[in-house]
């Protein structure tokens, strides 16, 4: 009897054991399955270096593609806002449209380790990368002609409005207290800036840049101009002039392994500025890699490559996009090779970086 008692619990026991394997490897599988199931963006992940982000405005989304990838068909991450996401049916989405620039951070502010500062039409966004969810969002008049958008370190950000033909409106960059709570998120500031197209934060001299009609450089929250993380302030710095390159300033950006120098893109070519001497470095950028009209310039990181976007005749989708992103070897300029999605028309593809 005790022996017959004992080959029953021993069953027992083996029974109950069994059951909690197999549940626990159902969790791991589940658990495995799960973080594919919450994100929007299936094929997306942490960014690191780096992806190239492009602003397509035939279907209006920001999409990051592989450059490693010869065929570009399915990107990698896109974005676009919806209500679903947490953006306001009525008083946001109508303004989206034409989209021009994204940059992906990594900033923690707001509990998410990423978040993408982009810009669409009139709507200026900051949200939850990869996911997309909303964390900031903020309309602009028709004239405006937002260009650029950048992300401080603290979560406040810069937008860059150009203006267009038609309008008085732009011509200025302007601060945001993105960071706060609302309602306090859209306090701001306007600092005038003609045809400001872009905006980059640069950690190594803790400044902000702007490019418009001159190359400018701003200091951020200082005792001098008593700016706050609230009430946030630039100063101007210094304002350089592209008279010795050729007018009319669109991108600027870091340039890989040297952080005394910054990629200019121009109405007329490409060109290296030089932070120390103040000034842009006669002959740095040679070869096919110097044209004009290239709306969108970067490099990737440790692979001595240049990416540029430029206003290609092809792209019959309006005036100034491309179909294609083309790279260069960033010391020679010689052509490496393009990547093209022949239904898009992008205005900016730039490497994905989310490191300032």
């Amino acid at each position: 009897m005790k022996t017959s008692n004992a080959k029953i619990m021993f069953f027992f026991c083996c029974s109950i054991l069994f059951s909690a394997c197999k549940k626990e490897s159902g969790q791991q599988e589940a658990d495995k399955e799960a973080p594919a199931k919450k994100q929007s963006n299936a094929n997306a992940t942490l960014a690191t270096c780096c992806w190239i982000g492009t602003t397509n405005q035939a279907n209006d989304r920001m999409e990051a593609y592989d450059p490693a990838v010869s065929s570009w068909t399915i990107p990698k991450w896109s974005f676009k806002p919806t209500t679903a996401l947490g953006f306001n049916a009525t008083s946001e989405l109508p303004l989206w449209g034409d989209v021009n620039d994204v940059k992906v951070r990594n900033n923690n502010h707001w509990g998410s380790t990423q978040v993408i500062v982009a810009h669409g039409g009139r709507l200026s966004v900051i949200a939850k990368y990869p996911g997309g969810q909303r964390i900031w969002a903020t309309g602009f008049p028709t004239d405006a002609g937002i260009h650029g958008i950048e992300i401080l370190p603290d979560g406040n950000c810069v937008v860059a409005a150009a203006g267009t033909s038609a309008g008085t409106g732009g011509n200025y960059i302007r601060i945001y207290s993105s960071s706060q709570a609302a309602p306090n998120q859209y306090v701001n500031t306007i600092y005038p800036l003609t045809s400001a197209h872009q905006v980059l934060w640069d950690p190594s001299q803790n400044c902000l840049w702007a490019i418009g009609a001159t190359l400018n450089k701003y200091a951020y929250n200082t005792a001098a101009n008593g700016g706050t993380v609230s009430n946030p302030k630039l100063s101007l710095l210094m304002s350089y002039s592209l008279s010795t390159i050729t007018p009319w300033g669109h991108d600027i950006a870091t340039y890989d392994g040297d952080t005394n120098k910054l990629l200019v893109t121009t109405n007329g070519g490409v060109y290296v500025f030089s932070k120390s001497a103040g000034a842009f470095i006669p002959g740095a950028i040679t070869g096919a890699a110097q044209r004009a009209f290239v709306n969108a310039v970067s490099t990737l990181p440790g692979q001595n490559i240049m990416v540029q976007t430029y206003k290609d005749p092809g792209c019959t989708f309006n005036g100034w996009c491309a179909n294609h992103v083309d790279f260069y070897n960033l010391a020679t300029g010689a052509f490496l090779y393009s990547r093209t999605v022949s239904t898009a028309a992008f205005y900016r593809g730039k490497s994905f970086d989310p490191n300032y």
